[in-house]
């Protein structure tokens, strides 16, 4: 059914972007957090969260996902993405400015880069470990991307909780609403219903630098573990499952991603 490769290919977008985000994103809420560190585990996989990007952050992120070809008539592919960041979201806000790249191999007859699109994330900080973000993925887009998507517009809200004055646990809970792929898909046009659907994460963290993730998008119900293997370097790693209650008549499938963030 066609409506699965749309599945496919939305979940290629987001959570690229979601791990283009991944060191970004959480290098501030570590600042937030008052918990020092060079790197940070991601505290989402799939929803896009409230803390972003500054002036003088950039992340780069790739993607990996597999599907089931008997069933979406298509095989696993990547994405790859770049975030930067504008303004001060301390002071002020801050935007975010995302550019995901949704075909990195010739598997489903498309060639690298044939898809892709533009994001943006206007985000501020809040006391106590919180920020409130409005933003929009999936515009601007070209090739494939074009007929397979539409953009989606969110506001969502995070916010850190450390457990223990001297544990390096925490919780990182984050909340949205968003229109189009946040929410519920229409069967019939293969894209989402009207109005808004709600979609989160919580992100447990066992150190700065190992974190579990349960994810709800709107759509999908995803799971994974996201390490920072190197306390040094903003490398992010996360690896889990996707669509784990088989929605949309499609199996869930592994999917990974790794982020590098970096400050100039």
């Amino acid at each position: 059914m066609k409506h699965n490769l749309k599945l496919g290919t939305f979940a290629f977008g987001l959570l690229a972007l979601a791990s283009v985000n991944a060191q970004a994103a959480t290098t501030q809420a570590a600042a937030a957090s008052g918990q020092a560190a060079a790197s940070f585990a991601g505290a989402s996989f799939g929803s896009p969260i409230a803390f972003g990007a500054d002036w003088g952050s950039i992340g780069a992120g790739v993607f990996a996902q597999t599907l089931t070809k008997s069933k979406t008539g298509t095989r696993g592919d990547g994405a790859a993405g770049i975030a930067f960041g504008l303004g001060d979201a301390d002071r002020y806000v801050g935007l975010e400015t995302e550019v995901a790249i949704a075909d990195l191999t010739t598997y489903n007859g498309n060639h690298f880069g044939d898809g892709g699109s533009l994001g943006f994330k206007l985000h501020t900080n809040l006391p106590d470990g919180a920020a409130f973000a409005v933003g929009v993925t999936g515009t601007g887009r070209w090739g494939s991307e074009k007929t397979t998507n539409r953009a989606s517009v969110y506001a969502v809200g995070t916010k850190i909780f450390k457990i223990g004055s001297t544990s390096p646990h925490a919780l990182v809970v984050n909340v949205g609403l968003g229109d189009e792929g946040f929410q519920e898909l229409n069967q019939t046009t293969g894209f989402g219903k009207s109005g808004a659907g709600v979609f989160g994460s919580l992100a447990f963290y066992l150190t700065p630098q190992i974190s579990i993730i349960a994810d709800y998008t709107g759509r999908f119900l995803n799971a994974g573990l996201s390490v920072a293997p190197f306390k040094s370097y903003p490398l992010t790693l996360t690896l889990g499952g996707v669509n784990l209650t088989n929605r949309y008549d499609t199996n869930p499938q592994v999917a990974a991603s790794l982020s590098y963030g970096f400050q100039f």
